[in-house]
């Protein structure tokens, strides 16, 4: 049993942190900037209420941010302007934290971003205990990597016509605004090579357990581009951990921090941890507010590209980056109608 003044203590700092945010969002409004006080804030007090912070958060969000009317959603994801077939996934979203869609990439979608991801150069990130110069580029050469993990710059990322028309997806963007409950913002692009460069997991590759806390509320969609099998780092999570409460206690006290996994299996059971091993193509939507990491890579190779759907730009600030002129007509159509979806990058 805690103590009343351990209880009385925690409570202080919840209305501290509360108040924080409040002033911080406040700010937040009227240059839209998010103060790093406020953002940390958010942080802690996600972990001294176990989450319920970001749901009230969230919920007054939603009451402003009112949804788009898409009309036809079908997509690369399925007809998600049926809601039989949207409330399933936003169901096992809520109930679990992640959804697997029946429906793939196309072959020839995952052929040509291949291509593209073997002769466009992309930044090499440092390990643990590896330092690479700030900034390095190199076009990934399968088979003889130089980092642990290489990634695409959203810059040129959003100069690929492919990318563009996933982004123009409304499948996605309904699924998310369901999920969210408010109009969403597309407001993270990325792609990545994981490696066998090392044989011991890396926190900067992110292959030990943690939870992201960028803003209030989000929904990432991962899309393999290449077969994934125990070898090649499959994406894990842990079922569950996204809910409010879905975290214990003893985890949250170390804060933004990364998790080995020991001390994830001495709170969950193993069968609680699923590993996304799929083919090509595959399609993960994850509310990763619940604990997950992709696996260490044993042998070959990784490739994921990720869009991220957020009900609020408040919280950590992304360097701005321009979508440029050169457009898909099917992005400059949905520009044209929910210009909000893609504020980030005009």
């Amino acid at each position: 049993m805690r103590s009343t003044f351990s209880i009385l203590r925690q409570a202080l700092e919840a209305v501290a942190y509360a108040t924080m945010v409040a002033v911080g969002f406040g700010w937040y409004l009227v240059t839209k900037k998010t103060p790093a006080f406020a953002y940390q804030s958010m942080i802690r007090l996600f972990c001294l209420t176990s989450g319920r912070s970001n749901d009230w958060i969230s919920k007054s969000i939603g009451f402003f941010k009112r949804p788009y009317r898409f009309g036809d959603a079908t997509g690369v994801i399925g007809d998600m302007s049926d809601p039989a077939v949207r409330d399933r996934a936003v169901g096992a979203l809520r109930e679990s934290g992640f959804y697997l869609f029946q429906q793939r990439l196309s072959a020839e979608m995952c052929d040509r971003l291949l291509q593209y991801a073997t002769t466009q150069a992309c930044e090499l990130r440092q390990t643990d205990d590896q330092r690479i110069a700030a900034g390095r580029e190199a076009v990934y050469v399968r088979g003889r990597p130089e980092a642990v993990r290489y990634d695409f710059k959203s810059y040129d990322l959003l100069r690929n016509p492919d990318v563009q028309n996933l982004i123009a997806d409304l499948s996605f963007a309904d699924l998310a605004q369901s999920y969210l409950g408010a109009r969403p913002t597309i407001d993270a692009l990325s792609m990545w090579w994981s490696t066998d460069y090392s044989d011991q997991p890396d926190a900067q590759a992110a292959q030990f357990f943690h939870f992201d806390m960028d803003r209030p509320k989000w929904l990432k969609f991962f899309i393999y581009l290449t077969d994934v099998n125990p070898d090649n780092g499959p994406h894990s999570f842990v079922v569950g951990s996204h809910r409010s409460g879905g975290i214990p206690r003893t985890l949250l006290k170390k804060r933004y921090a990364r998790l080995s996994d020991e001390e994830v299996t001495r709170c969950y059971d193993r069968t609680d941890i699923t590993e996304m091993i799929a083919p090509r193509g595959t399609i993960l939507a994850e509310d990763t507010r619940g604990l997950h990491k992709g696996k260490i890579v044993t042998g070959g190779d990784r490739l994921i590209l990720q869009i991220q759907f957020s009900n609020s730009l408040f919280g950590a600030r992304y360097p701005k980056v321009s979508m440029g002129s050169d457009l898909t007509p099917n992005l400059q159509n949905q520009i044209r109608h929910y210009p909000a979806l893609y504020s980030i990058y005009l």
